[in-house]
């Protein structure tokens, strides 16, 4: 059976922004999915995740993995795990590197990011394929930030022409251009 993982950003819920109607898709292709809320995430931590979603006795292993905002750079963290098995496909939506260049508050993400940076050879060692999404109008990620971690991965970035940061508030309750671009790259 397939396996799908959905993480959702600060200050959201399972029922946040289009991640019921992605659930929903993938239910309809035969996944069986799993959207945890994760704990505290007013400030996203790396480490308080990871240790909730591994000690969640979910198996990871061959998972199509897709983050939104801090969601999306916790799939990174998630890969880079010792306690993480290869995963078949992550998904960063309105990804970002870090706080620098962005209005973000800098304390509230701290936790979020590895200090050392991120080990982009072992992430693209357990992922058998990354993909970026991201708006060309994100007021909170910048693009420029989505693109250079597409390039330390290897990876392709999709550009949504007038998308901002695919929040609900924006008019985002489906995200079709994420089920289109893993078909039309055999990824579902």
């Amino acid at each position: 059976m397939n396996r799908a993982v959905i993480l959702h950003g600060t200050g959201g819920s399972p029922q946040s922004n289009w991640l019921p109607w992605l659930k929903a898709d993938l239910e309809n292709r035969g996944y069986k999915v799993w959207v945890p809320e994760l704990p505290n995430n007013q400030t996203p931590n790396r480490q308080v995740y990871n240790d909730f979603l591994f000690n969640s006795g979910w198996d990871f292993a061959d998972n199509l993995v897709v983050g939104h905002s801090s969601g999306a750079v916790s799939v990174l963290n998630l890969i880079e795990d010792q306690r993480c098995p290869p995963i078949k496909t992550g998904v960063l939506i309105g990804a970002w590197s870090g706080t620098k260049g962005t209005d973000l508050d800098k304390d509230q993400f701290s936790a979020l990011f590895p200090p050392e940076g991120f080990n982009f050879e072992l992430i693209k060692q357990k992922a058998a394929q990354l993909l970026f999404l991201h708006g060309d109008n994100d007021p909170l990620c910048p693009l420029e930030q989505a693109k250079w971690l597409a390039a330390q991965t290897a990876s392709e970035i999709i550009i949504v022409p007038g998308a901002s940061h695919f929040r609900r508030d924006d008019g985002f309750t489906e995200l079709p251009q994420l089920t289109e671009a893993l078909e039309k790259r055999n990824l579902l």
